[in-house]
């Protein structure tokens, strides 16, 4: 009966092992670079110059995307509204603003690798490029405007008013 017992229990523990050696190369595989982390740095200060070579900020402990200018506050107390790019409305913006990000030239400075790295941490793959977050962006910085930000200013978009 010991026997018995003492080999379901040394089963037991290999099933356990193989499973996590199993799981360990599963998650290798999907994320092989460990860019499906999440990673947040609150270092940058809201007096960093934005001119184009201070816009990306490369995280210096891990290999992943490069994260985008962030700041702790906008700049002067007041925010653009961001929610005049199409794409993003009011629940998105809230998610930018949480990690740091508060104008159009932020946003119009972005690299690929900053896409990428704005994608993983916001939760919607592919929708800034597809959306083209970045062209509205420099558009909207340079003081022009979209067809979707005429909209937005005159209240026809619903999804782009604040509660």
């Amino acid at each position: 009966m010991l026997e018995i017992a003492s080999q379901i229990v040394l089963c037991l523990l290999l099933a356990a092992l193989i499973g996590f050696i199993i799981g360990y190369l599963l998650g290798k595989s999907t994320c092989p670079d460990d860019s499906c982390r999440s990673t947040h740095s609150s270092s940058h200060d809201e007096h960093t110059p934005h001119t184009s070579e201070a816009q990306t900020i490369v995280a210096a402990t891990d290999n992943t995307e490069p994260e985008p200018l962030l700041l702790s506050a906008p700049r002067g107390g007041q925010k653009d509204n961001l929610t005049r790019i199409k794409g993003i409305g009011v629940k998105i913006e809230e998610s930018l603003n949480t990690i740091g990000i508060y104008h159009f030239d932020q946003i119009a400075a972005w690299s690929e690798e900053n896409i990428i790295w704005a994608d993983n941490n916001l939760g919607f793959p592919g929708r800034a490029k597809r959306e083209k977050w970045v062209e509205q962006a420099k558009a909207l910085a340079a003081g022009k405007e979209t067809e979707f930000s005429k909209r937005v200013d005159a209240g026809e978009v619903s999804t782009s008013k604040q509660s």
